[in-house]
């Protein structure tokens, strides 16, 4: 068995997956949204010490994957989350854009001073593909293979430049972020129809890729186990994701990644789902994290570009809003051999996908 929710996050991603026998399932939290996902979590939590975590991967600093986190490990300490996989400010190879370095700061003096373990498969080292040979591959309890995807040595180095930088401007010295808490109750645990669209003239428009220094410091992850196969790609960079994805084929003599769900980078952002990369995949489910607030994703180009390169896909999206509502249309599912699905549903705060 392997599922993945995506749980209300807002406009941000919390993902919680399962994998294994159905009834004492292996568990894997991927980042912790905004409040909501925190919230989210921290519900099916409260009352149930059996329930644990074997990795929680924290992609990267946005606030909308990691504010939610800083309220979830106050609350709940090691003993739920047995392995913390993130790249913090001493990971990063020189002296974000400056969304979530301070969310960064706190949850990452959190991890070390409530004694999570942190990276330490990767030696308490930064989590990053290496120039040349075998992508680094993990395999957990039960058989869950990752094999990382992103980022590499030259994205966490842009990271760290600007992270300095807004240190600098919140007068902030590391290892005093925690300090900053009581400033912040957002980071504090609670108290106890447009017109149709033409897709093919969507999916021709240029595509010009995410230049986001943070989203391109984000951890991306294939997930597979007993045959099925799950792309985490958080918010990486569509063309770092091209070059792994073709080096990971070469690696194992095929053509195009067989995928069973694809978790589309940043939320569906146009600049992070190129043409290019979608040709390397053939994949039957589509997943969206957000609620389009903000950002207004998931992007029309995107889904268009899904539509033209995939048949028989089906559409997930844990909200239903002005942004996906366009997608809710039968004669567009006909022409284009697709179906959508909104969540949440009666009895499931989350999408929900068994695969």
């Amino acid at each position: 068995m392997l599922s993945i929710d995506m749980l209300p996050a807002r406009y941000g991603d919390c993902l919680w997956i399962e994998y294994g026998d159905p009834g004492h399932p292996r568990r894997i939290l991927v980042d912790c949204g905004l409040k909501t996902g925190y919230r989210a979590v921290a519900e099916r939590l409260r009352g149930r010490p059996d329930i644990a975590f074997e990795l929680f991967v924290m992609t990267h600093i946005d606030a909308d994957h990691i504010a939610g986190a800083i309220p979830l490990l106050q609350e709940f300490g090691p003993d739920r989350f047995r392995e913390v996989w993130f790249n913090g400010r001493d990971h990063l190879p020189f002296p974000p854009d400056v969304l979530g370095v301070l969310q960064g700061q706190i949850f990452s003096e959190l991890i070390a001073g409530r004694g999570f373990s942190w990276n330490w498969r990767w030696n308490g080292r930064a989590i990053m593909v290496p120039d040349d040979g075998p992508l680094p591959a993990v395999e957990l309890p039960d058989g869950m293979k990752l094999t990382l995807l992103s980022p590499t040595w030259e994205r966490l180095a842009d990271l760290r430049k600007v992270w300095d930088e807004e240190l600098e401007r919140l007068e902030l010295e590391p290892g005093t972020a925690l300090d900053r808490l009581e400033e912040r109750p957002d980071l504090q645990p609670d108290a106890l129809g447009p017109a149709r669209i033409d897709v093919e003239a969507l999916a021709e428009m240029p595509y010009k890729p995410d230049t986001g220094k943070a989203n391109g410091s984000s951890i991306a992850l294939l997930a597979e186990y007993e045959g099925k196969a799950l792309l985490l790609a958080g918010d990486a960079f569509a063309p770092l994701l091209e070059t792994t994805v073709a080096r990971l084929l070469r690696q194992r003599g095929q053509e195009r990644l067989r995928l069973d769900a694809f978790k589309v980078s940043h939320h569906g952002g146009r600049g992070n789902t190129s043409p290019g990369l979608l040709d390397l995949v053939r994949c039957e489910n589509f997943l969206f994290s957000t609620n389009g607030s903000r950002y207004h994703h998931p992007h029309q180009e995107t889904i268009a570009r899904i539509l033209r390169s995939q048949r028989d896909v089906r559409l997930h999206f844990n909200y239903r809003s002005d942004e996906n509502e366009v997608w809710d249309d039968s004669d567009l599912q006909d022409d284009w051999r697709y179906e959508a699905h909104y969540y949440p549903k009666p009895g499931n705060d989350g999408c929900t996908l068994i695969l």
